[in-house]
C-alpha cells in the first residue's frame, strides 16, 4: 500500500518517439483503406525518426528504425523513399522482407530481427507492414476477441517489453472505418492512427489520433506529388464531401438547429465532430455564399447551430429572363 505521495514520486516520465503520439515501448495500429497511403505513411514517420525531425509538427526523438515488410519488395521500398526524398542510411534504417516464395514472415523470424536491431543497434521504433503478413505458426480468427487479445496481441506485446521497443502494426480499416477483425485489436494497443482519403478532393486527408497514453488528434492533411502528407492549412478554400452532404441537407430543410456531434451522426459523416466544427468554421464565407448562414450559441452543457439556407442570388446576366 501507497499514499498518494509516495505514488506520485514512483511514477517515471514516459519518454516519446514522436511527441504526444508514440511512446517508448507502445503497441499501436497505423490503420487505413486499401490503396489509402499507409505504407508511404510509415515511411515518412520512420523518416522523420530517423533524422530527428518533425513529424506533423510534433517532435521526434532520434532512433534507428527497424521495417518489417510483406507488403513491398526490396525494389518497391526503394523507389518509394527515393519518391519521397527519405534521408536514409544504414546506420538508421533497417528492412527485411519474407524469403523469396513467401508472403509472410513467422513470428520466429520477427523476433530474431528485433533481437538484433534493439541489441546491436539500440533502435527503438519497429514497423511490421502488413499485421496479417506476420505467420504466427497457427491459424486464428481474426474476428474472434478471444484469440486475438488470449493469443495474438500478447505475443507482439511481449516483444515490445522484451526488447524495449514500439512497435506499430500497419493494418486495414473495415467498411465502417473501424478496424478490420476483433475489437481486440482496438483494447489490446495503445494507440490507433487513423488514414482517410477524401472522396472528392483525393489530395485531403483526414488523420484521427486515438491513444490511452496522449490527447486524441484530429489533422486534415494533404498529399503533395512527393507522397508526404502536411497539415492542411487551407481547409477553408475547399467544400469536400462531407461540407457538401451538409448543405443538401440544409437545402432539403431550409432552417433547423443541431448540435456537431449530433449532424456527424445523423449524416454519418466521414469525419469526426471536432474536425467537422472546424471546416464548418473555416468555411463560412464560402458557405454564405451558397446560401447557407450559420450561427452559434452557447448553453449551459452545449453549443447549439441554426442554420438558415436561401437561394442565393444569380448575378443578373447569369440566365436571361423570359
Amino acid at each position: 500500500m501507497k499514499t498518494i505521495e509516495e505514488l506520485r514520486s514512483s511514477i517515471v516520465d514516459m519518454n516519446y518517439i514522436i511527441e504526444d503520439m508514440i511512446r517508448e515501448n507502445g503497441l499501436y495500429c497505423l490503420l487505413g483503406e486499401a490503396k489509402v497511403g499507409k505504407s508511404a505513411m510509415a515511411l515518412q514517420i520512420a523518416n522523420s525518426v530517423c533524422n530527428g525531425i518533425p513529424f506533423l509538427d510534433l517532435k521526434t526523438n532520434k532512433t534507428p528504425v527497424l521495417y518489417l515488410s510483406t507488403e513491398m519488395n526490396p525494389s518497391e521500398t526503394i523507389s518509394r523513399t527515393e519518391l519521397m526524398n527519405c534521408k536514409l542510411n544504414s546506420d538508421d534504417f533497417f528492412y527485411t522482407y519474407p524469403e523469396e516464395n513467401s508472403t509472410q514472415l513467422s513470428i520466429i523470424k520477427v523476433e530474431k530481427e528485433i533481437m538484433n536491431f534493439s541489441e546491436k543497434h539500440n533502435g527503438k521504433l519497429v514497423f511490421i507492414d502488413m499485421f496479417n503478413g506476420i505467420n504466427f505458426g497457427y491459424n486464428y480468427d481474426l474476428n474472434n476477441y478471444q484469440d486475438m487479445s488470449q493469443n495474438i496481441f500478447p505475443q507482439i506485446r511481449n516483444l515490445c517489453g522484451k526488447y524495449n521497443v514500439s512497435i506499430i502494426l500497419v493494418h486495414h480499416l473495415n467498411r465502417k472505418g473501424k478496424s478490420l477483425g476483433s475489437t481486440a485489436i482496438d483494447t489490446c494497443v495503445d494507440g490507433k492512427i487513423a488514414l482517410k482519403q477524401d472522396e472528392n478532393i483525393k489530395s485531403t486527408f483526414y488523420l484521427k489520433y486515438e491513444s490511452r497514453d496522449y490527447p486524441s488528434k484530429d489533422y486534415i492533411l494533404k498529399k503533395d506529388n512527393h507522397l508526404i502528407l502536411t497539415i492542411d492549412e487551407d481547409t477553408e478554400d475547399k467544400l469536400n464531401d462531407n461540407l457538401i452532404q451538409f448543405l443538401k441537407y440544409a437545402i432539403n430543410k431550409q432552417e433547423f438547429t443541431f448540435k456537431i456531434s449530433e449532424m456527424v451522426s445523423k449524416l454519418n459523416l466521414n469525419i469526426t465532430p471536432p474536425v467537422f466544427g472546424k471546416l464548418l468554421a473555416n468555411n463560412k464565407e464560402k458557405l454564405e455564399k451558397l446560401g447557407l448562414t450559420i450561427k452559434s450559441r452557447r448553453t449551459a452543457t452545449d453549443r447549439i447551430y441554426t442554420a438558415i439556407y436561401k437561394e442565393p442570388i444569380l448575378e443578373s446576366n447569369s440566365f436571361e429572363e423570359e
